[in-house]
């Protein structure tokens, strides 16, 4: 009986003649070959008398390599008769795999009710221990207050607008410019004008616009801010957006048909400020929305008399500035761009 081969890759000049080999006993010599110059290869077929052997090698003198590949022994899986074994095995395992599916749906079933239990387990826990931790929050509190301060807490079940509040500081605002959400919500829920507007005329929107709280903005937007409402200088929550640079909120604002030529108390439209600022793509979603680029700010001559002269487009605005790339990139816009264009 023949073992297998197994292959090792030797640099040529480093293949010696062989002769012979030996047993791995190194006691019983097996045979003898001679090296014959015209083959490329030598086969050594060992017998089965030789039971330490662990090793055997195909030397292949054409390849050259400073690297052996060593191949593990056959351990005879590809005979004839595991195949027959093989296609008795797969017809009882298919048995197997029906009979187990039935068991793997049932088991899934299960599965799924636990998790389901389990789910509605830890979120009654959940509930159970924040009720738990609130009410021993509000016991410690109270032991730490004394006799006036609970009394305070008491009258005020919900929040005491009239007192946590004045003409310039008002929650909604501070809530706003904070991100804090939850608590405007909080707010809003116990009767809150959303466009309560504070001592400069100033909504919540305005505020978060200013402090480019985009979530805020979104969130104030869906739940029926006006994008119109103007403060006392007569501008509305797009003029602090073009201020501020803020693109995605420019878009927003167009989303919710905010007037795009509204004017402030001096005439100054959204697309004034953009060209002010030299902000180029804010006025290009301006001017590709619809806004007014012929509309003239208006100038006081004499602020004592209020009397009004003509005042200056925003094309005027951006010759303005002199003669440098900006002035000519602005200019260039204005005058491509078609006014009051309807999309």
């Amino acid at each position: 009986m023949m073992t297998s081969f197994t292959s090792a890759t030797f640099p040529l000049k480093k293949l010696l003649p062989i002769s012979t080999y030996f047993c791995g006993n190194n006691n019983m010599l097996l045979k003898a070959i001679g090296t014959n110059p015209t083959r490329t290869s030598l086969g050594f077929p060992f017998a089965e008398g030789c039971p330490k052997l662990k090793r055997v090698f195909w030397v292949n003198s054409n390849r050259v390599s400073n690297q052996a590949f060593w191949e593990d022994p056959d351990d005879g899986s590809g005979s004839d008769y595991d195949e027959d074994d093989d296609d008795g095995e797969v017809a009882v395992e298919e048995n197997n795999l029906d009979f187990e599916s039935d068991w793997e749906d049932e088991d899934e079933d299960e599965e799924r009710v636990s998790l389901g239990t389990a789910s509605y387990s830890a979120d009654k826990f959940s509930t159970a221990t924040t009720d738990e931790n609130e009410e021993d929050l509000r016991k410690e509190v109270e032991q730490l207050l004394g006799p006036e301060e609970r009394e305070i807490l008491e009258q005020n079940v919900t929040p005491n607008l009239g007192k946590i509040a004045t003409a310039k500081w008002k929650p909604l605002h501070s809530f706003a410019l904070a991100g804090q959400i939850p608590h405007m919500d909080m707010l809003l829920q116990n009767g809150l004008h959303i466009d309560l507007v504070d001592k400069d005329g100033l909504t919540a929107l305005h505020t978060a616009i200013i402090g480019k709280k985009e979530a805020v903005i979104s969130h104030l937007l869906r739940k029926g801010a006006n994008p119109n409402v103007q403060d006392r200088d007569g501008a509305s929550p797009l003029h602090y957006a073009v201020q501020v640079g803020a693109i995605q909120t420019v878009k927003l604002l167009i989303k919710y048909n905010v007037d795009l030529n509204a004017a402030d108390n001096e005439g100054w439209t959204p697309l004034h400020i953009a060209i002010q600022s030299r902000n180029r793509d804010i006025a290009k979603i301006l001017l590709v929305n619809g806004a007014d680029k012929t509309r003239r700010n208006e100038v006081p001559d004499n602020y004592m008399t209020f009397i009004i002269r003509d005042g200056k487009t925003p094309l005027d605005i951006a010759l303005c500035y002199g003669k440098d790339f900006q002035s000519y990139d602005l200019a260039r816009l204005l005058k491509l761009v078609p006014a009051n264009r309807d999309l």
